[in-house]
This record gives structure tokens, sequence and C-alpha cells, in this order.
């Protein structure tokens, strides 16, 4: 028997939902036919954008900070020599503007004389030029 019907368009089911568990979070059957369709990712493009200039920066290390006397290798924030230096004791308090502050101990640098670093130590109890690590 032939017949002229058409054939049916197709229908999209949606997917079934499952419990699972206890009955909290629902399972769903065909993730693909539920979610909305998902947008292209871009791609990256990088940007011909200038340069920033370089920051000055300090290198330091700290070193047996738990001890009565403790050790910092440094470079002088100036002149960029290497400095070891032996500091001792609670850092000290004093006054600011009438407010309570921590007084740091500059320690300076044996080959320009200028400060090469503040230190939140009482006092400072040598200081060393040496070769800087980071050259």
């Amino acid at each position: 028997m032939i017949t002229n019907e058409l054939p049916l368009p197709l229908e999209k089911y949606k997917a079934e939902r499952v419990y699972i568990r206890d009955g909290l979070r629902p399972a769903i059957g065909n993730r693909k036919s539920d979610s909305p369709p998902q947008p292209k990712q871009r791609q990256f493009e990088p940007h011909e954008e200038e340069e920033l200039p370089p920051e000055n920066c300090q290198h330091m290390q700290f070193m047996d900070c738990y001890k009565p006397v403790g050790r910092v290798v440094f470079e002088c924030w100036h002149c960029k020599q290497g400095i070891v230096s032996e500091f001792g004791g609670e850092p000290a308090m004093g006054e600011y503007k009438g407010r309570p502050s921590v007084v740091l101990a500059k320690l300076q640098c044996p080959s320009c004389g200028e400060t090469g670093i503040k230190l939140n130590a009482e006092k400072v109890l040598s200081t060393t030029a040496i070769s800087s690590p980071w050259k």
C-alpha cells in the first residue's frame, strides 16, 4: 500500500530527569539537548604595548630570624653593593605624630655612606661589605 503522506518532522525529546542518591541532585540524560549553545572561545591576541621601565628593587635574604642574633644579606638600595649585617634585640617602640610607632634601625652602606636598608631591630651589631650574590 502506497500512501502520499509526508514523513513527520523529527521531534526533540527532552531528556528525562533521574534523581540520584537522596533526591538532591538531578542527573540529566542527554546534556547536549538541555544546555544552551556555548559561545566560541576567543583567541588571545597579543597587543603591541609599550614596555614599562624597570622599577628599583632590593634583594635581601634574612637568616637566623628566631635566634637572638639575626643576619641579613642584602644589596644597598643606592649602589647595589652586597652587605651582610647582624642585628639583635626586640624592635624599639617610639612615637610618631603622637602615636606609637616602631623605630627602624638605619643601616649605613660601607661603600657609598647612604642608608642601605632600614631594619625592624633594636640594634645593628655588625656590617660587612661583600660581593653581591645577585650579580
